[in-house]
């Protein structure tokens, strides 16, 4: 089971709609996944057909309930999901470290069924963005392409590398992926930008903008069956299949 985290602390990054896109590509390649949503404002919750619930991976770490009462199943195809939860933001009587230590130890006692794991976190650098980090193996940068969402790049990468430093060894930069890539010589100058600043961290395929991957979340189903054949979806696609190979394409 590999544990993938998607974070980017800036709006509007493409960070929900790579998540769920990820997660139905991996699932038409025959891959079990799960998602799980740590944004209380629950995009992917509701994109995948899912909605808020009162228990999630905070109640689940005390022990007490198996996993199956926290997954539910999704619009996607091998695809399970761990919806928003109230219990993310805490009362105000606890700490938002104890949540996110909680959410630390659920990830832990997580059973290893699914081959991935792909957390969606919150636009914000906070304990909700920070926890997946200690449990993760990997992190997915997905970023807009324009060039205010660079310096949002350059902040993942200083918190992967504290995370690693100070608490988690394992923990890797899997790929920087650029999204909403449209044929402005914008678009073109902000991806040359990102390969020379980061270098192969950039994954080669990006992800094209389009209306189709817009309407997808209001019909709550992924672009790989709203719109199985636009450009997008194949987009995503490849971007599964890059992000596969970067992890030797094993059997997971």
């Amino acid at each position: 089971m590999r544990i993938l985290t998607l974070a980017n602390n800036k709006g509007g990054s493409g960070k929900t709609t790579t998540t769920v896109s990820l997660a139905a590509a991996l699932g038409e390649l025959g891959h079990r996944v799960l998602v799980v949503d740590l944004d209380p404002q629950g995009s992917s919750t509701q994109w995948l057909g899912g909605q808020e619930s009162p228990i999630g991976l905070v109640e689940y770490a005390s022990g007490g309930m198996r996993v199956t009462n926290i997954v539910v199943g999704t619009t996607a195809r091998g695809v399970d999901l761990i919806a928003t939860s109230t219990s993310l933001v805490p009362p105000a009587d606890r700490r938002e470290n104890d949540t996110g230590m909680a959410i630390v130890r659920a990830f832990a006692r997580l059973p290893d069924y699914w081959d991935f794991v792909l957390v969606d976190t919150p636009p914000t650098l906070g304990y909700l963005s920070l926890a997946p980090l200690v449990a993760s193996e990997f992190v997915i940068i997905p970023v807009e392409a324009h060039a205010l969402a660079l310096p949002g790049v350059a902040t993942v990468i200083t918190s992967i590398e504290r995370a690693r430093l100070n608490i988690n060894p394992r923990l890797q930069l899997l790929g920087i992926v650029a999204c909403r890539v449209n044929a402005t010589a914008h678009t073109r100058d902000v991806v040359a930008r990102l390969r020379a600043q980061f270098g192969p961290a950039v994954l080669e395929h990006t992800v094209r903008e389009g209306i189709r991957v817009a309407e997808a979340p209001a019909l709550h189903l992924p672009i790989t069956r709203y719109a199985p054949a636009s450009l997008v979806a194949a987009d995503y696609r490849a971007v599964a299949a890059e992000l596969v190979g970067r992890l030797g394409g094993e059997e997971t």
